[in-house]
Order: structure tokens, then C-alpha cells, then sequence
């Protein structure tokens, strides 16, 4: 199949904020600024599945953007060089594998097409990529969601929803960067295998051995009454395949040496 990418150029814009909207194949899609910074990773919360302890410093050293949204069904046909699909629902049931396939083809149609520049990659967030932008950056207000503390006001569960499948975007308030469904809707890939933190401060860190990958996020599979944690910015769930409930989100890395 040809891809659509030949049949029509894509754009990009920046607005004020650092932030940047793209077109591929007609799909349009928004990456907010987070930049770098340091911050505290994990919790030393109790009683948890999946752990999240202990707390420890992290610092990121390169500045990133991370999808507005999930990676949306529409996006993910233009990439892959399909048609249709909807704007508003997140692509779920992908595997970690699939998704880098995605990211794959995304930079190639980038590249070709000028939309990002040679030292600029998108790529699958790193767990500490995600958790940072998850927290608000470095305009953070320390909720225990991302977005706030009242998790009907941020995040779709099953309660709120009436649904173990996830629903479209947008649907819930925003993080402190205007990010929207990194607490809830549909479980989110990332760039880490399944492991224990250290206890020591670390710099741009990845886990890169393991069984199993990283999820984050929660999910309205999962009953918020009953599992709270993993809708927190520090829940983690480890994982080897897939199903419904599983999507991902994009980060955009840039060169700023």
C-alpha cells in the first residue's frame, strides 16, 4: 500500500509556549512543552502491586515534548498508511513493539517532510520522561493526580464512565501544562522494562532489562475503588502483552546543544 505521507505534505507550528501541532497524512496531533528539571520519582507508598518506592531524585537533562492526548485512532492510520479512524478515541490493544513500529514510520514521514529537526527524535517516553510531565513539569503543584487531587475531575475510571473500555479524549481537565488522560482512560506504554527503582539520585535513567514493559497511567479496566494507586502519577503496572485497554503517548526529544 502506498503511504499517504507521498500524497500529502504535512505541517508543523510553534506557538509562544514552546509547544507544536502537527499534520501527517491529514491526522493532526499536539505535543506540549515540558522541558527538563529535576524532581522526586516514585513513592514510598505501601500495600502497592507494582512497587513505586523509594522516592529518589531524578534530574532530565534534555528538553522534551509529550503528546497532548493519547495517540489517537486517526494518527495512527496516517502513519501506518491507512485511512480513517477516529480523531477523538485513543488507538488501543498495541504492543510495546507495535508502538515503536509507529515511531519508527513517524520519524521517517518527519524527516523526509522537515516537520522536526536532525537532532530531534520522537520516540516512546522514558518512565521518567512520562512521570515528569504526569507531575506538571516544572510548574508541578504536586497533586496526586495529573491534574489534581479530585479524581473525578481529571481522570475517566470505571465509576465515572460506566465503562471498563477507554473512552474518547479530552473529556476530563487538564495537568498544569494542559496535558489531558495521563491519570486514567487507557493504560500508556513506556520506554522501560519492569524493575525495582535505586535509592540513589539518577540522571536520565531507563530500565532496559527485564520480562516485562512498563505501563503507566491506570486504566477504567481497573476499579478506581479498588486499586486507587495505579491512577496516581507514581502508579506502575508491569506487563508483557497486550489488550483493550492499552495505548500510548509520544514524546518529541530536541537537541538544544
Amino acid at each position: 500500500m502506498e503511504r499517504t505521507d507521498k500524497q500529502q505534505a504535512g505541517t508543523a507550528t510553534a506557538d509562544a509556549d514552546g509547544n507544536r501541532t502537527f499534520s501527517v497524512g491529514g491526522a493532526e496531533f499536539k505535543m506540549i512543552f515540558v522541558g527538563h528539571g529535576t524532581f522526586t520519582m516514585g513513592s514510598d507508598r505501601k500495600g502497592v502491586q507494582f512497587s513505586e518506592s523509594p522516592a529518589h531524585q531524578v534530574t532530565l537533562t534534555k528538553d522534551f515534548l509529550i503528546g497532548e492526548t493519547e495517540v489517537t485512532e486517526a494518527l495512527w492510520n496516517a502513519v501506518m498508511g491507512r485511512k480513517g479512524g477516529s480523531a477523538s478515541m485513543p488507538k488501543t490493544s498495541v504492543t510495546w513493539r507495535d508502538a515503536h513500529t509507529f515511531i519508527d514510520r513517524l520519524n521517517e514521514i518527519a524527516r523526509s517532510q522537515g516537520l522536526i529537526a536532525d537532532g530531534e527524535r520522537f520516540r516512546l517516553p522514558t518512565e521518567a520522561q512520562w512521570e515528569f510531565a504526569a507531575k506538571g513539569g516544572n510548574k508541578s503543584k504536586g497533586y496526586l493526580y495529573a491534574g489534581g487531587n479530585h479524581i473525578d475531575d481529571v481522570a475517566v475510571t470505571r465509576e465515572n464512565s460506566g465503562s471498563d473500555s477507554p473512552i474518547q479524549v479530552k473529556t476530563k481537565r487538564p495537568n498544569e501544562l494542559g496535558i489531558y488522560d495521563m491519570s486514567g482512560n487507557a493504560y500508556e506504554w513506556v520506554d522501560d522494562r519492569g524493575g525495582s527503582y535505586p535509592s540513589a539520585a539518577q540522571t536520565d535513567p531507563q530500565q532496559t532489562s527485564g520480562s516485562n514493559y512498563v505501563k503507566r497511567g491506570g486504566s477504567n479496566y481497573h476499579s478506581f475503588s479498588a486499586e486507587p494507586y495505579l491512577f496516581t502519577t507514581t502508579g506502575r503496572y508491569f506487563y508483557g502483552s497486550t489488550d483493550w485497554t492499552i495505548g500510548f503517548r509520544i514524546a518529541l526529544e530536541i537537541d538544544t546543544l
